[in-house]
Order: structure tokens, then sequence, then C-alpha cells
């Protein structure tokens, strides 16, 4: 197995499809890479291949540098795609999705990859690797992490417990599911005359970044800077839809949605509600998914929910609305922290304090059991 550098853009985003591969977003995208670099992030990408070159994996690396340590990221990935990898152990219990995805051969090409790996972050001064990996969360995957000596990293960086909607029914199917007091509540939004506004000019993108940084403040939570949302516009103009409702003039809520490829994931997101009789967020959120599907979308990717109901996790509000439109939980395996240089340690303390400090904690399967 040995790793190339790729610079084609279109080479890389056009092989990235959900029949190949059971999960990917964005942060897998030639743009979001590209969006890094703009932040000072450098990145190296990488095609796998085998001894026959056959092509095996896509693994982009992003190199981030904070004032104590350096370290490796590879956001949602490695995708591996099993139609150029056929799994050798057959005694192996593998869970293929009905993309075709197989556990067994995921962890055998990193086994392989794994000296490399290690070579790579020794030269760019790096104390650990860590994988944000596209693994659904089970049992087996966990254990073998562990046997290729990766460990659970202290602290997230990306969605790692999403909700999805498959896209491909028909709208009335949609949305059927929804409940009684959620439909109700998008008729009589449209009943008075609530205002759908669907563009990225400038007036639009300027009330997103308001209404988001004044949102941050009611919900305690870190914002995204004036100048990281106006860098998404740049890299992924053409995939972003802005949308908002508003009444009587006033934007009651808005939203940004990116593209990539056959997923459409839903990421910023900001309400000033001043209608609770019917919530206009309702309404937000099924013109994008909607739109989604007019934007010829096979998923609906709803991001960052709660492992599981309890009140106190500091996303339970937000998940408990996603969830009321249907779909399902993909839940991935948490990052991994492969240790490079005894320095990771510093890194671990400094993480964990900041986790416990936001409330955040994950779940983990038991053996014999999935989410």
């Amino acid at each position: 197995m040995h790793l190339k550098p790729i610079t084609n853009k279109k080479t890389w985003n056009n092989f990235i499809t959900l029949d190949k591969f059971p999960f990917y977003s964005f942060l897998w995208s030639w743009e979001w890479l590209d969006f890094k670099e703009d932040f000072w992030f450098p990145t190296l990408r990488f095609w796998v291949y085998d001894k026959n070159d056959n092509l095996v994996w896509l693994f982009p690396l992003i190199k981030t540098k904070a004032k104590r340590w350096t370290y490796l990221f590879a956001p949602h990935s490695p995708l591996i795609t099993v139609k150029s990898w056929k799994c050798k152990v057959e005694n192996e219990k593998s869970h293929p999705s009905s993309s075709g995805f197989s556990s067994a051969s995921y962890f055998d090409v990193l086994e392989k990859i794994t000296p490399q790996l290690k070579e790579i972050a020794q030269q760019e001064w790096a104390s650990f690797i860590r994988l944000n990996p596209p693994v659904e969360a089970t049992y087996q995957n966990y254990q073998n992490f562990k046997k290729l000596w990766f460990r659970n990293a202290p602290i997230h960086e990306h969605a790692e417990d999403t909700h999805l909607l498959d896209l491909t029914p028909s709208e009335e199917e949609l949305f059927q599911n929804l409940k009684k007091k959620d439909r109700y509540l998008i008729n009589r939004a449209i009943k008075e005359w609530v205002q759908i506004r669907i563009d990225n000019k400038p007036d639009h993108i300027e009330t997103l970044i308001k209404m988001h940084q004044q949102h941050s403040k009611k919900v305690w939570y870190v914002p995204f800077s004036e100048k990281y949302i106006k860098n998404l516009y740049k890299h992924f103009w053409d995939n972003i839809r802005t949308i908002s409702t508003s009444y009587n003039w006033h934007v009651e809520s808005i939203l940004m949605t990116i593209k990539f490829n056959e997923t459409t994931s839903y990421y910023i997101a900001a309400s000033e509600i001043t209608q609770k009789k019917f919530s206009p967020n309702y309404l937000a959120q099924r013109t994008a998914i909607k739109q989604a599907k007019q934007d010829w979308a096979k998923l609906y990717n709803f991001w960052w929910v709660s492992p599981d109901n309890n009140p106190k996790h500091p996303l339970h509000g937000v998940s408990d609305f996603k969830r009321k439109w249907w779909g399902y939980d993909f839940f991935l395996v948490h990052a991994q922290d492969l240790v490079v240089s005894p320095k990771y340690w510093i890194t671990w303390g400094i993480e964990t304090l900041r986790r416990i400090k936001r409330g955040y904690y994950y779940v983990y399967p038991k053996k014999d059991t999935n989410w």
C-alpha cells in the first residue's frame, strides 16, 4: 500500500457518491480543504493505492498547529471504496450497509497504511494523528481501532452523532410522519403569510451572521466568526442555500445548508421567534428539505444531535427539534487518536478539561449491541 499526492479537484470530488460510501459530508470536499487553508491550516491530500495500482482510499489530512502542540486531522475520513478492495478476512464479522461498506476491509487497509501515517506525522512534527472516521459506532469497530493502537480522543472535532433523512421518497411521504401539532405550525405559518426567502445576497448573509452571533449569547455556544461564515460562501457559493422566514418584515428564523454531491447538510441556524403560535422555524426547515430535494440531493444531514435523551446534554433541545423530522440516527465512531509523541498527553489533559467544562460526553456501545 502506498500514498500518492493528488492535485485534481474534479477527480477528488466526483469520486465520492452514496453508492460507494454509507456516509460522507462536505468536510471531505476539496472546497473544505481550500477553506481550511485560508485560515493557515496546511492540508495534505492523498490517494492510497495497492501494489497493483488500484485505488483503495482517499485520505485528506489537515495540519493543526496550536501553541503547545501540532497534530494531523482527517475530517469525516478516511473513506475507503470496498469495490476496489475485497475483504480477505473471511472469519471476521463485518456489518455491510446498503452501500456495501465492510468494516473488515476498512481496518485491513488502515493497518497496512498506519506505519506510513506515523512517518508523515513525524515529518510534520505532529504529536498525534486524529481521525474522525465515517465508520458506524459498533462495539466491534471500537475494538478494531483499539487493536491498531488508536484511542478515544478526549473531545470531538465535528459532528459524530448525526440524524439523516432519506430524500428519495416523494415530498408528501417525507412530511407525512410529522406529528399533527408540527404540521399545524407549518400550515398556520403559510396561512399567516409568513415570507420565505432563498438567496445568497449580501444583506441576507449579513442577517445570518448577525442572528447567529446574537443567538449564541442566548443559548451559550461559541459562534462562528464573520470571517469564517463569509469564507464558507467564498468556497461553497453554488452549493450553499440561505433560507429565512419573516413575519411583518421581522426575520424569525434563518439557516444555511451546504450541499456536497448527493448530500445536503443543515449547518448553521439562528432564530428570534416572536410568533410562537406558528413558529416559523418549522416552515424554514421544511423549505430547506424541499430545496435540498429540488437540488437533487438524496440525503439530508441534520448534523449534530445528542447521543441520548438526557435533558442535560448541551444539544438536547435542538436534537429534539431535528428528530421531529423523522429520518434516522446514524452514529459514527468517536474521534480516534494515534499517539506519535509523548507531547500528546499535554493535549489530552487540556482537551479533557475543555470537554468537561462544556458539558459534553460520549456514549459507547456495549459488547454485542449497536445503536
